[in-house]
Formats: structure tokens, sequence, C-alpha cells
């Protein structure tokens, strides 16, 4: 690829487009949101002019079919995005997804198959796992730091009125843990560099929606740790992980953060340890090792299949809340359910 910038198109006026991806390319060294599109031409024209992106479409093919595109950004609701990004990859577009890569793993795998038919780069964009903070945490717990992890909390909460929000449709792909619990299973598997063996979880649908608007489950690691992951879409705003060790404890208040504390603390509780993390906005982060991927053809330093492994998790969660039995899960071994 000749280019030294890849010019990105945002596939749908969706809010984390605008509000996240859109400011984070203004800092990217290699990266250009150049066009957006809508189902509606009127609204594609609107939110162009307001944001100042160069191009818009009325049409989401129209888009793809745009030559001067070199990569799209996938913001559409969950159930959407095994389509549309196979109609990119076939468009010959690369493909920064959204989180979940999709809503199921054979979904994940559709995907998989079509971006390497096509011979295009695929990630899903967990923007959290870029924080020096959780990366931090995955190195200690590595090194043995903490000594045998013992329980992990991981949680993403927050209020979400129902009206006119995707996260409370059970055709677009809602859920608590779909929407926001996939953030707390990611980051489990993420600091302890492994895949979860059994997994037990509990929905609760406080409106009869069709969708869970809490959702709590158990992860099991062959290593003995458990795990406790929890999304909700109807409490206070939450965004944490602790992890506990036989010889301490590791605490991030906020994984959101980009420059967050990591706090350490010793088993007997005398002894605690603020690390400060200063760091670029991970949106930017993400762009510039995507943009990398595209132009030097680098390998993703998380490629698709880990996302596929993350869907996993959640379906095998989700089929225990239904069926209330535990799930086992293979992960380690063959990276697929």
């Amino acid at each position: 690829m000749g280019n030294k910038i890849v010019r990105y198109g945002l596939i749908s006026t969706a809010q984390i487009g605008l509000d996240a991806h859109l400011p984070a390319s203004l800092l990217s060294k290699n990266s250009e949101i150049v066009s957006i599109s809508s189902r509606t031409a009127s609204k594609a024209k609107a939110v162009a002019e307001e944001h100042g992106i160069k191009q818009w479409y009325g049409s989401y093919e129209d888009q793809l079919a745009d030559p001067e595109i070199d990569a799209v950004i996938n913001p559409l609701p969950n159930s959407m995005h095994c389509e549309w990004a196979v109609k990119a990859a076939e468009a010959g577009k690369h493909i920064l997804c959204e989180k979940p890569l999709a809503t199921s793993a054979n979904d994940c795998q559709r995907m998989i198959d079509a971006a390497n038919k096509n011979d295009v780069v695929l990630v899903e964009a967990f923007t959290h796992r870029w924080n020096p903070h959780l990366r931090k945490a995955r190195q200690l717990i590595s090194d043995g730091t903490i000594g045998k992890v013992a329980t992990i909390d991981a949680a993403l909460c927050f209020p979400a009125e129902p009206d006119n929000n995707v996260r409370y449709s059970t055709e677009l792909g809602g859920g608590a843990l779909w929407d926001v619990g996939c953030y707390a299973v990611y980051a489990t598997r993420f600091v302890l560099s492994a895949e979860p063996v059994r997994v037990r979880g509990v929905g609760y649908d406080s409106g009869d929606w069709g969708i869970d608007t809490t959702f709590s489950g158990i992860m099991e690691f062959a290593s003995g740790a458990v795990a406790n992951v929890t999304g909700s879409m109807e409490q206070p705003f939450r965004c944490q992980i602790s992890i506990d060790g036989r010889e301490g404890r590791i605490e991030i208040p906020s994984m959101f953060e980009d420059s967050g504390p990591i706090i350490i603390k010793t088993a007997d509780g005398q002894n605690e340890q603020t690390i400060t993390t200063p760091a670029p906005n991970r949106f930017t982060v993400q762009f510039d090792e995507f943009s990398e991927c595209v132009l030097t053809g680098k390998t993703p330093d998380f490629p698709a299949e880990d996302g596929l492994r993350n869907t996993a998790v959640i379906e095998a969660l989700y089929e225990s809340a239904y069926s209330d039995h535990a799930i086992k899960l293979d992960l380690e071994t063959t990276g697929k359910p």
C-alpha cells in the first residue's frame, strides 16, 4: 500500500464514532476519517457538515463502493456487525469493528473468513486493552507480584434509559452482557492472559424487554482463579477491576480512564503503592496500531480471533443463564468453543 495515511469511513452516525473515533483520528499519525454514511442522505449530510467530514453517503453500500476509502469503522448495532463487516471485506475494505465483534462465535468466524479471503485486516475495537494500567496489571500478574491469583472482580455498569435505545432491543443484539459486561469479560481474560474453562451466568430483565438489564457471571480458570464479572444498565456508573492473589491485591478503580492509577496492596494490608499511568487517548493508540497493520502488513497485536474467543465466553455465559447449568469451554487448546 503506497499511502502513508489510512483513509477511514464511518459506517453510520453512531455516537461512539462521532464522540470517540472522530476526535481520536485527529490526533493519529497515520489515520484520517474522510467519510460518513447513514441510511438517509439528509442525516448523513447534516452530520458530515456539523463535524467537518469531507464526504457523506445516503447508504452504507455507496460508501463501501468508494475507492477512496481504505478502511471502515463499524459501530453499527451489535447484530449488524457481521453482515456489514463481511460486505466491507468483500469490497476490499479493512475493518475496525466495535465490540462485540459479533453476537455469536459462528458469525465471528464468518467475518474472519471473509477478511482472510479478501486479504483485509479485521480487529475488534476493545480500547481499554491499550490503557497502561491494564497492561501493568497483566505484567504484575505474569511476574507473580501478587502471587497466585485467587479471585477477580470486574464490572462495567451505568444507568441507561430504554427509550430509543438499541441496548434494549433483542433484534439489534442488546442486553447488559453484550453491551457492557463484555468489557469485564475481556479485562479478566486480558489481565490473566488466559481463557476460562467453565462459566456460570445469571441474567435479570427488569422490564420484560426480552434482554438482560443486569448480568452477573462467574468464570473459572485452569489455574484455579475465579472471576466475577458484572454488567448492568440500571445502576450508578462503575468501571473497575480488582485482582486478589495470595500475596497481594491489584486495584484499577477506572478501566476507562486513560491515565488512571493502579493500586497495589500487600496481603497484610499494611503497604499500598499507587502507580500513575500517564497515557495518550486509547482510541488514538488503537488507530495508530490498526493503521500500521494496514500500511505495513504487520499482524495485529490482538487479531480478530481474540474477539471470537471473547464472544464465545459471552455466548457460554448466556447459555448458562438460560439453561441453569455451568458451561465448559476449551478455548486455550482449540481457540474455539
